[in-house]
């Protein structure tokens, strides 16, 4: 990377978080922290992804674009990736610096709607990048519901968490879920979680 790209990306990153941070001031248990995902735990979760060539990837959450660089980083084409985000000014942020990206402005739980019929079903992993832990069941349900009907038979969704134990209630919600990573380099610290269903 050139002296000017640097610069250009410590700017563009400085200016993210400070985005962030008023997003996070105008509604706190939406973001969860008040600082963007770090470097550790964004590349953390894009290598979870699994995909076929035919495949999209989908992001839930899409903040400033710290998991969405990582994603683009690890090798998916923009043009394969779908990132969700309710946040208008944080929506409006994505489509200016992932201008490539498919950016959707919405609920989450409303994903199969927003998605293209053509790649319905052939979503090869969902990136969770949301406070699910601070979400009640019932709507838990409803997302983790829309997450297995956009992808084929048998595959997994990923999420993070800063908290000790799962972020989603797998018992109630019928899901496996196991611990996959996790990073103390991020503020503050998070574990990456695999959830299938059972």
């Amino acid at each position: 990377m050139t002296h000017r790209a640097a610069t250009l990306r410590t700017h563009q990153e400085s200016s993210a978080a400070w985005l962030f941070f008023k997003r996070w001031l105008a509604n706190p248990l939406s973001m969860a922290s008040i600082t963007p995902s770090a470097p550790s735990l964004s590349r953390l979760m894009a290598r979870q992804i699994r995909r076929d060539p035919d495949e999209v990837v989908v992001e839930f959450g899409g903040g400033t674009g710290a998991v969405t660089r990582a994603i683009l980083d690890a090798g998916v084409p923009p043009s394969r990736l779908y990132s969700v985000e309710r946040d208008p000014e944080l929506a409006t942020w994505l489509r200016r610096h992932f201008p490539q990206v498919n950016v959707l402005e919405g609920d989450v739980a409303d994903i199969c709607r927003m998605l293209p019929e053509e790649v319905r079903g052939k979503v090869g992993t969902v990136l969770v990048c949301l406070p699910m832990i601070l979400i009640p069941a019932e709507q838990q349900r409803a997302i983790v519901d829309a997450i297995f009907d956009i992808m084929p038979p048998g595959r997994a969704f990923y999420a993070y968490t800063y908290s000790a134990r799962s972020p989603i209630r797998r018992k109630a919600l019928g899901l496996r879920g196991r611990r996959v990573g996790f990073t103390i380099a991020n503020i503050p610290p998070a574990s990456v979680w695999r959830f299938t269903r059972e």
